[in-house]
């Protein structure tokens, strides 16, 4: 069995499936690629188990061919070869040689019947969402999802949709992220899901390549994003996420607004003599003024003033300054407006012309 196929045609796609293979897997058959051609249709899947991603690739060959391939070799293989090299790839019953050019690769291949697909699913709904949208939901919150916490709930990204109102929130325990967009001429209400972790990165990964409207179907636990010719199918996890809504301070007793690129400039070399395990950086308050404070006692100590319009008693607060960072990094707005109530009190960061995105920060001793 014998294929010929152009790099430019195989790399793009390859990328879009092997983002879900771990480098390191219990299973063998994981670190594979499936790989089949039928009916001029080359079809790619990934998987971990957990998420799988697949793509069809349009081909002129009559050849029928079933296999898997090692995921990341093949890639960088592909990735390795002139941008227009002309690939001949020959199947042999347990290995595949690829030949371009002067060069020659072999390939221990394992039997397409052991790789573990996902079985087709019912699904109940669907809902087609402008790419930007999504992206921005994503983009807005996954930062804060948690990564192996006991509380699982917390080890992913929770969607819904109430009466075309698209939701996204995150977090993590320590901070909350929480984004709001009503999708135009559309009212219609979809339970609360969590994506998991790896999925929600993988959809961030895709979205961030396209400008095609995606459609996203749900079934009993698991979600199916359509993205052009990508799909990408996921377990959801099983569970209900914390009641979120009483955690975001809806009436707070301090503000004050700061330029957003000096507020994280002056935090990230303030935070160059924080703790190294915890991060903790503290703000001390004043009429007109914050000063930014960390202090490792076997590193040393920084200090930074920064003007600010604050007006009330002097307060000082400690904080997570990555906590801080992250938050800031995607309020892509001049100005942030800081809130909170008092110095053991939460702190809310904002754009303070636009609400549909909120992020809440717990504080910390010092």
């Amino acid at each position: 069995m014998k294929l010929n196929i152009n790099k430019s045609d195989l790399l793009e796609p390859l990328l879009k499936v092997s983002g879900v293979i771990e480098r390191r897997q219990t299973l063998p058959i994981l670190s594979n690629i499936y790989f089949s051609l039928e009916n001029g249709r080359l079809k790619l899947i990934g998987t971990d188990l957990e998420v799988q991603t697949s793509t069809l690739i349009s081909i002129s060959s009559g050849e029928k061919i079933k296999s898997t391939l090692p995921g990341r070799k093949f890639l960088d293989i592909c990735r390795s070869l002139p941008d227009d090299a002309k690939m001949t790839m020959a199947f042999d019953e347990n290995k595949v040689l690829i030949q371009t050019g002067k060069s020659r690769f072999t390939l221990r291949t394992l039997p397409a019947a052991e790789f573990p697909l996902f079985d087709e699913l019912d699904y109940t709904n669907e809902l087609s969402v402008d790419p930007d949208v999504l992206l921005k939901a994503l983009n807005k919150t996954a930062f804060c999802m948690a990564q192996q916490d006991v509380r699982y709930y917390l080890n992913g990204l929770m969607l819904q949709l109430t009466n075309g109102d698209l939701q996204t929130v995150a977090s993590d325990g320590h901070r909350l992220a929480f984004f709001k967009q009503t999708l135009e001429g559309n009212g219609a209400s979809i339970d609360q899901v969590i994506i998991p972790r790896k999925a929600a990165q993988e959809f961030l990964r895709l979205l961030d390549k396209t400008e095609n409207n995606v459609l996203i179907k749900f079934a009993k636990n698991h979600i199916n994003l359509s993205i052009g010719d990508v799909e990408l199918n996921a377990k959801l996890i099983d569970g209900r996420f914390p009641d979120f809504k009483n955690v975001i301070p809806d009436d707070t007793k301090h503000s004050f607004d700061i330029e957003t690129q000096s507020f994280k400039s002056a935090l990230m070399r303030v935070s160059i003599l924080s703790n190294e395990k915890y991060k903790g950086i503290r703000l001390d308050l004043s009429n007109g003024l914050m000063k930014i404070n960390a202090n490792d006692s076997e590193q040393g100590e920084a200090e930074e003033e920064v003007s600010i319009n604050y007006q009330g008693d002097d307060m000082s607060m400690g904080f997570n300054s990555n906590y801080l960072m992250e938050a800031l990094n995607v309020i892509n707005t001049e100005t942030t407006k800081v809130s909170f109530t008092d110095t053991n009190s939460s702190c809310l960061l904002e754009d303070p012309n636009d609400v549909s995105s909120r992020f809440v920060i717990m504080p910390m001793r010092l």
